[in-house]
């Protein structure tokens, strides 16, 4: 068995030998770096958090602001034509989605934005929301992925 790792690894990072099938289908899509695919994405994390994931309502809305943050980060920041959004869960029994614009950069922080600014609220909408629903978020080591791990429906965290 291989030894644990405490850094996020994505799924696109482990080699075919040790991937296990996931308690319920991922899916992987790649949508242009326009501000439209963020609405995309909704629909796609939507349709598959209620048909495979049995997630409620509430919880599958919070995960559609979180996703759409991350997406919005991705079109304004990035630098590629498009971007690659992922979902599974984990091995650890932990609903997992990534936002990869294959840009490296300084990994975000939350900001604290002033009263009149007109964005920069994001990452902080992100982490609250994220926490509210027991889960962990961040960026991989280069910047280029943001990623959000949360407690499936049902789990006592």
């Amino acid at each position: 068995m291989p030894p644990r790792i405490a850094e996020p690894v994505s799924v696109s990072e482990v080699p075919l030998a040790e991937v296990r099938v996931p308690a319920c289908p991922s899916f992987g899509i790649v949508v242009p770096s326009v501000p439209s695919s963020v609405q995309v994405v909704r629909r796609v994390v939507r349709a598959w958090t209620r048909c495979h994931c049995r997630m409620p309502s509430d919880q599958a809305d919070i995960v559609l602001v979180v996703m759409s943050e991350l997406c919005t980060n991705a079109v304004l920041h990035g630098s590629r034509d498009a971007f690659d959004v992922r979902g599974w869960v984990s091995a650890a029994g932990e609903l997992r989605f990534e936002v990869d614009d294959r840009t490296p950069s300084v990994p975000s922080a939350p900001g604290s934005p002033g009263a009149d600014a007109e964005s920069g609220r994001g990452l902080l909408l992100v982490d609250a929301l994220v926490r509210e629903l027991g889960g962990t978020w961040g960026f991989s080591d280069d910047g280029a992925r943001a990623w959000c791990a949360l407690p499936l429906p049902g789990d006592p965290r």
